[in-house]
């Protein structure tokens, strides 16, 4: 007997995650020409973005099987919610707690790792439907 396929496929967004999280690395190392701060903050601002990003994909893709389709709709609805809370959680959490944020920095990491996000899904979704 064959197992049902999942409806959700979990590797383009581990895939994901990985492209985004080489996007921090290399929007950090890049800032730091500006300055020690200017790459932490961007630093800070990339690791945002690559937050909310996990915490979507761990809540979205809880359930995979073929049955459970209201499940992921409720999951995707709770990841997004979930990863707009978090985000702005945590810009507050930088903007109260470190003094020397530069805020351009951190606000241009936190996009550029977006960016990422956004064009990686959107290229990865329609490469994985190619022949």
């Amino acid at each position: 007997m064959n197992q049902p396929r999942p409806l959700v496929d979990r590797t383009i967004a581990v895939r994901l995650l990985m492209l985004q999280l080489a996007a921090a690395v290399v929007v950090t190392l890049a800032s730091l020409w500006a300055g020690r701060w200017a790459g932490v903050s961007a630093g800070m601002g990339a690791g945002i973005s690559l937050a909310g990003s996990l915490y979507f994909s761990l809540q979205a893709f809880r359930h995979a099987g073929a049955t459970s389709a209201p499940h992921i709709v409720r999951s995707f609805y709770k990841g997004e919610a979930g990863k707009f809370v978090l985000t702005a959680a945590l810009f507050a959490v930088v903007f109260v707690t470190v003094k020397s944020v530069e805020a351009g920095w951190l606000l241009t990491g936190f996009i550029l790792v977006h960016l990422v996000g956004a064009w990686g899904a959107l290229l990865l979704g329609t490469a994985g439907t190619k022949k």
